[in-house]
């Protein structure tokens, strides 16, 4: 069951400090025991001091909807040509380890073997500003209950879907390694220091009109993931063809057919004392329902 404000607020610092770094069971509830992000709906800001001279603070927090995609719009503030205060990005298809796809090999079908409530699966994008250009990267993590730990708590990775779910302890799948400067150096900081990312998530499957871009990847087997990156609105008067393009197979996503509605979430971390501003915009929804509580 969600914990309310005022229980959390009841509950001692001791044992604040024991669970701000876990998963608790209810899909939509966030880790950020900083309240660094903030905001609702469409809409969320980050503007938050890392004190620390040493640790990174993560933070994530849910969207008010379960979709299979989304067009985000990803704003970091206060950028020059040298920053690199932390980074921002996206989180799709989060759900519980338990309730991630199974694999169907054969006539055998492979469910998660991880049955504890706080263990999470995710894809994730992000993008900071480093140096001489902007950098990205995407992966999907499997079993993390530590958002706070280095890299989700995952030491070792897989390739596949698939090894990720046969697994208990915390992996990673690094779809684009980190960080990747691929074609980013397109996207350039504007005059009022902004550096804006514009971030197409969509399925492809059978009959499939999800993404801006969807024509181009309808070849794609059913089930896939397309992850577009753009300078600007992709669905404005001159968007520009995208400055970025990933697609995600099969075999990585775990999917081969119209995936499951799980929850979206923003994500942040911020380096030691540094600090970083920034906005995310959900332009667009690919099949949107509403978070149920559990």
């Amino acid at each position: 069951m969600k914990l309310s404000k005022k229980v959390l607020a009841a509950l001692s610092t001791a044992a604040l400090l024991a669970t701000a770094g876990v998963f608790v069971s209810c899909a939509e509830d966030d880790d950020d025991p900083e309240n660094a992000i903030t905001g609702s709906g469409s809409n969320y800001e980050i503007n938050y001091a890392n004190s620390s001279k040493t640790d990174i603070y993560r933070a994530y927090k849910t969207t008010t909807f379960k979709h299979e995609g989304e067009l985000v719009k990803i704003t970091l503030n206060n950028q020059e040509t040298t920053t690199h205060n932390g980074a921002m990005g996206f989180i799709w298809d989060l759900c519980k380890s338990k309730d991630a796809a199974p694999v169907t090999s054969g006539t055998e079908t492979i469910t998660p073997v991880a049955t504890d409530e706080n263990l999470k699966n995710f894809f994730v994008v992000g993008f900071r500003n480093n140096s001489t250009a902007p950098q990205m990267y995407i992966s999907k993590f499997f079993n993390v209950s530590d958002l706070q730990a280095d890299n989700f708590g995952a030491k070792t990775t897989v390739t596949t879907h698939q090894a990720g779910i046969t697994a208990t302890e915390p992996k990673e799948l690094e779809v684009v390694k980190a960080w990747n400067v691929a074609d980013l150096s397109d996207i350039d900081i504007a005059s009022d220091k902004t550096l804006t990312f514009w971030v197409d998530i969509y399925p492809v499957f059978e009959n499939s009109k999800y993404g801006v871009n969807y024509a181009a990847h309808a070849n794609l087997a059913a089930g896939s993931y397309v992850v577009e990156v753009y300078a600007a609105d992709p669905t404005g008067d001159t968007p520009g063809d995208p400055v970025f393009v990933k697609t995600i197979a099969t075999n990585i996503t775990g999917y081969t057919a119209e995936p499951t509605q799980h929850t979206l979430a923003v994500y942040a971390n911020v380096q030691p004392e540094k600090t970083l501003s920034g906005s995310w915009n959900l332009a667009k929804d690919y099949a949107a329902d509403e978070v149920v509580e559990e």
